[in-house]
C-alpha cells in the first residue's frame, strides 16, 4: 500500500466521530460544524480518488460539493443567529 491509501483509511477513521456528533450532537450548531467537517473529509477523498484514478471529473464534484456545503453552512449560521434567512 502506497501513502494514499494510507490518507484514505485515515479520513475514512477521522469521518466515524464527525457522523456520530451529527446523530448525537447536543445542539444544532454541533451537527451543522460536524455536517461541515465531514464534507471537508469527502471533498480530500475525492480529490485523493481523483489523483490515484487521473480524472479530473472527481475535482469537479469536490468542488461542487465544497461550494454547496459553504453556502449550507453560511445559510444555517444567518437562520439561527437571525431567525430568517433572507
Amino acid at each position: 500500500m502506497n501513502l494514499l491509501n494510507y490518507s484514505l483509511i485515515f479520513m475514512v477513521i477521522s469521518f466515524i466521530p464527525c457522523l456520530y456528533r451529527v446523530i448525537k450532537g447536543p445542539t444544532i450548531p454541533d451537527r451543522v460544524v460536524a455536517l461541515d467537517a465531514m464534507t471537508t473529509i469527502i471533498v480530500v477523498m475525492l480529490g485523493i480518488y481523483s489523483y490515484v484514478h487521473e480524472s479530473v471529473f472527481f475535482m469537479d464534484v469536490a468542488l461542487v460539493l465544497a461550494i454547496i456545503s459553504f453556502v449550507g453552512t453560511v445559510t444555517v449560521a444567518k437562520y439561527l443567529d437571525e431567525g430568517v434567512v433572507f
